[in-house]
């Protein structure tokens, strides 16, 4: 093994090669001098056959060699499950040349740029031994389940032996553990060290005469295309999918009913999968039934294109189905089988034509569905039993960021780009959480591509000397805050400003009532710095009486962190108290009319929003219900079978339950405190107002006192600053003296319902009056407006009017 290590490291010195370059030159130019010339060159040509000779030992032979033990058999030596490229990476002494000699491999670029390590950060770390690199090294194979030790595996273990010394992986935010998958990455993107391809001879496609064996189908041409042909040239992957593809050769290769039939919502890769039988039907290495087989693909538009009878529909497809099965080396795929079973616009089922092939094994079909249409039209039809049902459930994230290494070429080809490992596992996080219309690993495909397009077009300076701009996390959260408006990244300057004094925003519209407005505050802070584990929404009960400033609380919210209170989803739960309620929030069922949604459309729409649930208490008890999964699980699946995601949302509920048990206990002196608070829910479970799971789902139930005389006045301070504001804006100065404030906070409140009277009050009163004098011009631009309170008890207005 030593003697060829010493001949490959040899032969590929930058000046052997210059020689061997040379001596292959002078060998032709010398037989063709010999030929030219009229003598037969027999020795040129000998020493081109040995030269020859050695060529192909070396790249045939040589380079293709892998040890004689593997990783697994745990040999005593080490550097007995070396590769040859590995092991001549050792020729030098020290640390130093073993690292320059690693940096000029692709592959070993490959590792830093999906790190997103610059090379030139590079250098070696004398403190790392060259004896303890080769040891780990043999641990970093195992660990990534490696048949042998390969360079990447001895550059990977250098990198982690100096992490301490070095700070790379975190100066590029990468953990050791996360670097082991990037390996892993790499050995499915150069796996010829460890695996090299076998030289064979291969044919692809049909036979010369494969028309003349097996028919034409001249019907059939007209309502299918080609799926074979349309392969792309690279071969598809179906990593993380090996299983489900057994199944499907399995189910073909029976003699009766070998249907398959491919269930997955959109993105699980159910043509993915029809792609690679195709590809693989195509290169013959599939067996012998299954090999050299065409993929036609029916084309139900253009089937009932045209068609105004039932009977010419079912005679075209019966003419495909005859045409299909007599050929012999056709394979039937029909995407979408559900306009088959009658989901089309002209709802017919045309599975009945389809049966008595199906059951025959003569004609092999590949279906396809989704999970709502299996549900619909499939699972308890008879058609069900002539196919072999393979469900692509959706995969964990792991196997995810496996199935989107094959992808990720394609990405970077199309956009000139290189993604990054944290970019790809973003992308698979994000798209899982965040994109509900697909599944993984497609929803992270079309986010990770999306981001690379808007990357393409930026200013960033190129990786390198890539000539490429590195994707990174920040882009596929850019992306998505985009197309969903739910920030993602980390909080900007302005946003951490905001969040750290958000309790001074919401003081200016909120009076009193500290308990809520801190603990709303502390909630969102906890969120946007990412301390809080975001598997639910954060959720509030507010309980207290009318008019105490439960809803404004949440208002103040919506318009100082969401952007305005447009952005509030508002639900009176007064309106939804009874079991026809639960239909409105979650859409018609199937077969029941085209009702959407209110509730779950509207956060679908807008996931990163303020959901106020006023006078939860008089919802349905059947609402409550579909609210303790929203606030445990954070998800709600429609009565379509979609599920939106509540995670990102706050949800409040307000409820007037309890309010005169509040109200007579803050009136008797007591404090509210974790004993009151005690108190307060036994009250509300007793009297069977809400149900104790329910109330445990809440993050917090705050407590609204009744106000107070002072809290009074500064809430009547706040309506009127409003009237000043709204005049103002029309070049009005209005000014109030004290004693409108202490006389709209006796006349305008209420007992039984709080401050919610005064802002009515303050229309009746004075809006109404102001309103009178600018129609009757007394009051005009420019004015100076003082309105106080007569002796009497009745509003004054004194105008001072702009000398113009």
């Amino acid at each position: 093994m030593n003697r060829f290590v010493s001949l490959y490291t040899f032969y590929r010195l930058p000046y052997v090669r210059g020689i061997r370059l040379l001596v292959l030159f002078f060998l032709a130019f010398s037989v063709f001098s010999g030929l030219f010339s009229g003598m037969f060159p027999r020795f040129s040509l000998f020493l081109t056959g040995v030269f020859i000779m050695f060529e192909v030992f070396f790249h045939f032979k040589l380079v293709k060699s892998v040890p004689l033990r593997k990783i697994s058999d745990d040999p005593q030596d080490t550097l007995d499950v070396w590769t040859l490229p590995a092991r001549s990476t050792l020729s030098g002494n020290d640390v130093g040349g073993m690292i320059s000699s690693l940096l000029k491999k692709k592959q070993v670029q490959f590792l830093l740029h999906k790190a997103g390590i610059k090379q030139t950060d590079v250098h070696s770390v004398q403190s790392v031994a060259k004896a303890h690199v080769l040891s780990y090294a043999f641990d970093v194979a195992k660990s990534v389940t490696g048949m042998y030790v390969t360079t990447m595996d001895v550059f990977v273990s250098y990198l982690l032996l100096s992490e301490q010394e070095t700070h790379l992986l975190f100066n590029a935010g990468i953990k050791p553990e996360e670097m082991l998958q990037i390996l892993y990455w790499a050995r499915q993107v150069f796996p010829e060290e460890e695996k090299p391809d076998p030289t064979r001879v291969s044919f692809a496609g049909s036979g010369l005469g494969d028309g003349l064996v097996s028919g034409w189908t001249p019907e059939t041409q007209k309502y299918t295309r080609n799926f074979t042909y349309t392969l792309p040239r690279q071969k598809p992957s179906i990593l993380g999918r090996e299983a489900e593809f057994t199944t499907l050769l399995n189910g073909l290769l029976k003699p009766e009913n070998n249907n398959i039939l491919l269930v997955g919502d959109a993105g699980s890769g159910k043509e993915n999968l029809v792609s690679y039988f195709a590809y693989e039907s195509y290169d013959n290495t599939l067996p012998g039934p299954l090999a050299g087989r065409q993929v036609l693909e029916l084309m139900v538009g253009s089937l009932i294109a045209g068609v105004t009878e039932r009977g010419d529909l079912e005679a075209r497809l019966e003419g495909i189905v005859a045409e299909v099965s007599h050929a012999r080396n056709v394979v039937l795929y029909i995407p979408d089988f559900e306009n088959i079973m009658g989901a089309s616009s002209f709802e017919l089922d045309l599975s009945g034509a389809l049966m008595p092939f199906l059951k025959g094994g003569i004609l092999p079909v590949i279906a396809s569905m989704t999970t709502g249409s299996y549900k619909t039209y499939m699972e308890r039809s008879p058609v069900k039993e002539a196919f072999e049902v393979i469900e692509l459930a959706e995969p964990d994230e792991l196997t995810a960021a496996h199935m989107l290494y094959a992808k990720v070429p394609d990405i970077e080809n199309m956009y000139r780009v290189i993604v990054s490992y944290p970019a790809l596992i973003a992308s698979i996080r994000y798209a899982n959480r965040y994109i509900t219309d697909e599944t993984l690993p497609g929803s992270a495909v079309k986010l990770l591509s999306d981001a690379a397009n808007n990357s393409a077009h930026t200013t960033v300076r190129p990786w390198e000397q890539t000539g490429r701009k590195l994707l990174t996390e920040k882009d596929i959260a850019a992306r998505l805050e985009q197309e969903t408006h739910v920030p993602v990244g980390e909080p900007d300057k302005d946003e951490k400003s905001l969040l750290l004094r958000l309790e001074d925003e919401l003081h200016k519209r909120v009076v009193d009532q500290d308990a809520a407005v801190h603990g709303v505050s502390e909630a969102l802070r906890r969120l946007r710095s990412g301390i809080l584990e975001q598997t639910r929404p954060v959720s509030f009960l507010f309980l207290g009486p009318t008019g105490v400033g439960k809803t404004e609380t949440a208002k103040a919210l919506a318009a100082t962190y969401f952007g305005g209170e447009r952005s509030m989803i508002r639900f009176d739960m007064s309106e939804y108290s009874d079991e026809d309620g639960v239909r409105r929030l979650l859409g018609a069922l199937p077969g029941e009319g085209e009702g959407r949604g209110e509730l779950t459309d509207k956060v679908k729409d807008n996931p990163f929003s303020l959901l106020l649930l006023d006078e939860f208490e008089k919802a349905d008890p059947k609402i409550h219900d579909l609210f303790l999964q929203v606030l445990d699980d954070g998800r709600l699946t429609d009565n379509r079978g979609e599920t939106v995601s509540f995670m990102d949302s706050i949800i409040i509920a307000t409820s007037n339950a309890a309010s005169e048990f509040i109200r007579e206990k803050v009136h008797a002196g007591a404090q509210v405190d974790k004993a009151f608070q005690a108190q307060l829910l036994e009250y509300l479970q007793t009297q069977h107002l809400f149900k104790p799971e329910l109330l445990n789902r809440f993050d917090d139930i705050v407590t609204f006192t009744p106000l107070t005389e002072a809290a009074t006045g500064q809430i009547v301070r706040l309506l009127l600053q409003q009237v000043v504001k709204r005049l103002s804006d029309q070049d009005i100065t209005v000014v109030f003296d004290d004693s409108v404030v202490a006389y709209v906070a006796k006349e305008g409140v209420d007992k039984d319902f709080g401050a919610r009277p005064l802002r009515r009050f303050i229309q009746d009163h004075i809006e109404d009056l102001l309103a009178r004098k600018k129609l009757a011009d007394e009051i005009q631009r420019g004015d100076r407006v003082q309105i106080a309170v007569s002796p009497l008890g009745d509003i004054t207005i004194d105008t001072s009017h702009a000398v113009h």
